[in-house]
């Protein structure tokens, strides 16, 4: 008897399951799972950080005794780190160092009194060929008055300029036009100056020059007088710095991803308010015939492809055993169109519940509940893997998007060391509250980690400058949203869908035209991206007959950016040179040695 109601509840199991796969056919969704484009090496082949080639032919100055150089410290470290320049380091709060030897030396300092007259020594420095940046405004003081004539400077207030947007000359960086670049939160913060004829201006604020370049001598000095170093902002620095050298080449990851975090997941039911309003349709309905149809149709426009990023469930479960869901038929759908499309999938969670364990403690309450102990997380983990891989059995998910970009250290580190498949964590690039920010890297363990930059379909100005400082620095733009952003008013629900669309829409516009290039990668293709950026490492040789690359770590190809601010460039052995703007153009590297032709005009 138990045998044959066995043998009944198996071919009921069989006819169910039948009966899916029959919908998603009808549906025009074969049951079939794309590889992705997943460019991920094995960890074996990462043998460097960021490392430069250890020359050290820069030195960085810096001033403990000022909050303002101690503040800025940190991200103009990081971005000659990602730029790879080798450089010493230098605290004027500890002596004056001597300049000799080095051929660039950077200011990352406000105040130049604790120079006195030995700031004629730099001055020195650059007339016999040194090139020198002053990285940061600078405080009008008597020693800025000595030498002010030698940067360029013909007038100079005692008071701060108020600079509240960002505006590049036409072909200084990538992805500028006629719009400058807005600040939010902006406040006296530049030197309120004027400069002579001779001075190259890069960048204004009215009539304010906010970047600009001096010839003295033999040398040159190149001042940044924007003053907002944030992580944000980064790219206006790396392009500042680009201007020191005749030509100046730093790698680059070359990537561009789109993650739908929360898709496919359990589909609302009910009513949206705004889409209820401007569709006549409940939340399912404009999922599946409006809001999905548009995403595809844009990412089929501009050739990319989208990372989904799975939820089995929104229950709020952080204890005990967990319940598995049994409604799949929205993922197969989804899924399997998003993968036919070229997409890939990923992991966001077994729920939505970040995984934090009792003694994470949040500064801002986002009313998430704390996994009762490392087990409960490794077992939500380990659902969510059962749940994904047994639906889609020949993709392979890489790739893991934290809920609400919030995960604890302990669990990044559980992560890693258990669970082999997850080689990718993306998170967050601007941390905020209790957010995991990232840096674009690989952790020593292996762990590669690539966090999104901008979100959402609503235009903000901080997103505009983030998404156009950060083409400029890594050549990198990662975009993610959510299906339920049309649900909550804080992500721009009473804005709309068609205005969402309308922004997104002239996001991946004004990423392809102003980089076209720029490869259109999924979640594990920029991962592998990043693992080919960390593992780079350069030693540029720059003659007036040509330019010499040596270059380790090159897994099979790598890309740079190249600034050709004096001189013209031509064919290239060991890779290929692709016009981007102006005089910047895309290095792609195949060889260990690359050998650039070059002349002085």
């Amino acid at each position: 008897m138990k045998r044959n109601v066995f043998i009944l509840l198996r071919i009921i199991a069989a006819f169910a399951a039948f009966l899916v796969l029959l919908h998603i056919e009808r549906a025009g969704i074969p049951y079939k799972a794309a590889e992705g484009n997943s460019l991920i090496v094995d960890n074996s082949n990462i043998t460097h950080f960021k490392e430069s080639n250890g020359d050290h032919k820069c030195l960085f100055i810096t001033d403990s005794g000022d909050d303002n150089a101690v503040e800025a410290r940190h991200n103009l470290e990081q971005i000659l780190i990602d730029m790879r320049i080798s450089y010493d380091i230098a605290d004027i709060a500890e002596g004056i160092p001597d300049p000799t030897g080095y051929d660039k030396v950077v200011m990352g300092v406000k105040h130049l009194s604790a120079f006195g007259e030995k700031i004629l020594e730099y001055t020195d420095y650059v007339y016999d060929g040194g090139r020198l940046i002053f990285w940061i405004p600078l405080e009008r003081e008597d020693t800025l008055d000595i030498i002010s004539a030698k940067l360029g400077i013909t007038d100079l207030s005692f008071d701060n300029k108020v600079v509240d947007y960002f505006d590049p000359v036409d072909d200084f960086m990538l992805g500028s036009s006629d719009v400058p670049f807005s600040l939010e939160d902006y406040f006296n913060s530049s030197m309120q100056v004027n400069v002579d004829e001779e001075s190259e201006v890069f960048a204004t604020c009215g009539t304010t020059p906010l970047i600009w370049r001096r010839k003295y001598g033999e040398g040159c000095f190149v001042v940044c007088n924007f003053g907002y170093c944030e992580k944000a902002y980064r790219g206006i620095y790396c392009s500042a710095y680009s201007l020191l050298d005749d030509v100046c080449i730093y790698p680059v990851i070359n990537g561009a991803v789109f993650y739908l975090d929360d898709f496919p997941s359990p589909v609302p039911n009910g009513d949206g308010k705004y889409i209820r309003r401007d569709y006549g349709m409940d939340i399912a309905e404009f999922y599946t015939n409006v809001w999905w149809p548009d995403l595809l149709s844009l990412g089929s426009k501009y050739d990319f492809k989208y990372t989904g990023l799975i939820i089995e469930t929104y229950e709020d479960q952080v204890s005990g055993k967990l319940k598995t869901n049994t409604d799949v038929a929205d993922y197969y759908y989804y899924g399997n169109m998003l993968l036919n499309a070229g997409g890939e999938l990923g992991y966001h969670g077994y729920n939505h519940q970040p995984l934090c364990n009792q003694d994470f403690v949040y500064t801002v309450d986002l009313g998430y509940n704390l996994w009762d102990n490392n087990n409960e997380i490794r077992d939500a983990m380990t659902e969510v893997i059962r749940f994904s891989t047994g639906l889609f059995p020949t993709a392979r998910l890489q790739v893991y998007v934290p809920p609400s970009n919030v995960i604890s250290e302990e669990s990044v580190k559980i992560l890693d060391d258990e669970f082999d498949d997850i080689t990718t964590i993306a998170s967050i690039y601007l941390p905020d509250g209790d957010t995991y920010g990232q840096e674009f890297d690989v952790d020593p363990s292996g762990m590669i980690n690539t966090p999104r930059i901008v979100s959402g379909g609503v235009k903000e100005d901080y997103m505009r400058f983030t998404a156009f400082s950060e083409l400029n620095f890594h050549l990198a733009a990662s975009h993610f949203m959510h299906p339920d952003d049309l649900l909550d008013e804080d992500r721009g629900a009473a804005l709309g869908w068609e205005s969402a669309k309308d922004t997104i829409d002239e996001y991946m516009k004004w990423l392809n035209e102003s980089a076209p290039p720029m490869r259109h990668l999924t979640g594990s293709g920029i991962a592998g991206a990043v693992q080919r950026y960390t593992n780079l490492i350069l030693d540029v040789d720059q003659r007036d007959d040509g330019i010499t690359i040596e270059v380790d770590g090159l897994i099979d190809s790598a890309y740079c950016i190249v600034r050709v601010n004096t001189g013209t460039v031509g064919d290239v052995k060991g890779g290929s040179l692709t016009p981007l703007k102006g005089d910047l153009y895309l290095l792609e590297i195949t060889k260990p040695h690359v050998e650039i032709s070059y002349s002085i005009d």
